[in-house]
């Protein structure tokens, strides 16, 4: 912004002076002169000087596109992470305890995600870490479901508008959906399956959320692998 009103600053200086420069050099007895002058300067120097100020525009909007996506985007998935989801969480939570609508959240850990690192290396981690990424935004609702990579393997989902046993159907779709991706990595191939936790959110406030999806999410985990897991709000 600050760049262009320089930019504008410098272009109407410019007019001003070349104006005045040639005024003087046609017929500096002539008070009209300078008044075309400035007219004519104005008319040539304009049209370039107005597509320039729209190009700058436009891409110092791209750049400010792009660092928020940074700031708010997993690299690796292209989900929300963890801090844009908690901030998220926080709009959510006021606007849910204001209209009385019901809000909840889905977290899930990888299976033995570790083995998956150790037989196919990082980089088959990150293939299926991006593949499940994918997979969630096929089955989520968009515009009404969120979607965060909260940390490893683990991801998290806010349902709006969403009680509890919907989330735990919502839950149990995805489980059998990641379950049935076919992975395939360096000619090997990949089976994934997860286990999920779910509540509603009625009285979890922003500061007890990571608690709360923790145990969430460790509760299937103690009972077994490949699990969905509804815990009480």
């Amino acid at each position: 912004m600050i760049y262009a009103i320089l930019l504008s600053i410098v272009i109407i200086c410019s007019t001003v002076h070349l104006s005045a420069y040639v005024a003087a050099q046609l017929d500096p007895n002539d008070p009209n002169t300078m008044v075309y002058m400035s007219v004519l300067v104005s008319g040539i120097l304009a049209p370039p000087a107005s597509f320039t100020l729209a190009l700058y525009s436009n891409r110092l909007i791209r750049v400010q596109e792009q660092l928020h996506e940074l700031a708010v985007a997993d690299p690796l998935t292209g989900l929300y992470n963890r801090r844009a989801f908690e901030e998220l969480y926080a709009r959510e939570s006021t606007r849910s305890n204001r209209t009385g609508q019901s809000v909840s959240l889905v977290l899930f850990d990888v299976d033995h995600f570790k083995a998956v690192n150790g037989k196919h290396g990082h980089a088959g981690g990150d293939d299926a870490l991006r593949n499940i990424a994918e997979t969630i935004r096929r089955t989520i609702r968009y515009g009404t479901d969120e979607t965060a990579r909260w940390g490893g393997e683990e991801f998290v989902i806010l349902l709006g508008e969403t009680p509890h046993e919907k989330a735990g159907h919502a839950a149990n779709r995805l489980r059998e959906a990641i379950e049935k991706m076919d992975l395939t990595y360096a000619d090997q191939s990949i089976h994934i399956t997860a286990s999920f936790g779910v509540t509603e959110c009625r009285t979890i406030s922003s500061l007890m959320l990571s608690r709360v999806l923790t145990n969430a999410c460790a509760t299937p985990r103690s009972r077994g692998a490949t699990r969905s897991s509804c815990i009480p709000s």
